[in-house]
């Protein structure tokens, strides 16, 4: 899923208060009750709504949001303001990904045409964590078009060792 320029942006800010308040777990907390808020399809058609004015915007949120710490309720002010709650679910993804990265989390994607076993999926996980030197949250998907072998994407690089693509390199080297 591309990133959004916006999410990215809200979420280094969220990001930056939360090292300097030194409460990350703090605020994935607070990112994701503001997530599960903002979801809420009455909340955002009462805010996709033009006849809901600004001031009552903003007295319903923190009605249904009294808990939220003061820069949570900073954060969803100013999404409110500028129009921006539809977001959160992609500034909560991004928050997430930065806090993982800062933790020493990689979040990798292993590809397979056949599903694995959890044991399977587990040695994985350790072998990636042992040559990456940090923790590895593993997803899973089966891809059957990949004939057999596996692709495995950490962020932005692919290590494709599928099959397929083997096919595919043997028949452009022999049509020339």
């Amino acid at each position: 899923m591309p990133r959004s320029n916006v999410a990215r942006r809200y979420a280094e800010g969220a990001f930056q208060l939360a090292m300097e308040e030194s409460n990350l777990e703090g605020w994935r907390r607070e990112m994701a009750s503001l997530d599960d808020l903002l979801g809420d399809d009455v909340l955002q058609a009462a805010f996709a709504n033009p006849a809901v004015d600004m001031p009552r915007r903003m007295e319903l949120a923190k009605r249904l949001a009294p808990e939220l710490a003061p820069g949570a309720q900073n954060l969803l002010r100013l999404l409110i303001e500028h129009r921006r709650t539809n977001e959160m679910a992609a500034i909560r993804r991004e928050f997430d990904r930065l806090a993982d990265e800062a933790s020493g989390i990689v979040h990798v994607t292993l590809t397979t045409a056949v599903a694995l076993s959890a044991a399977d999926r587990q040695r994985y996980e350790r072998g990636l964590a042992g040559r990456l030197g940090r923790k590895v949250t593993l997803r899973h998907e089966v891809e059957p078009r990949l004939v057999a072998g596996a692709t495995i994407q950490v962020g932005d690089r692919l290590v494709d060792g599928s099959v397929s693509t083997q096919f595919q390199r043997l028949r452009q080297e022999l049509a020339g």
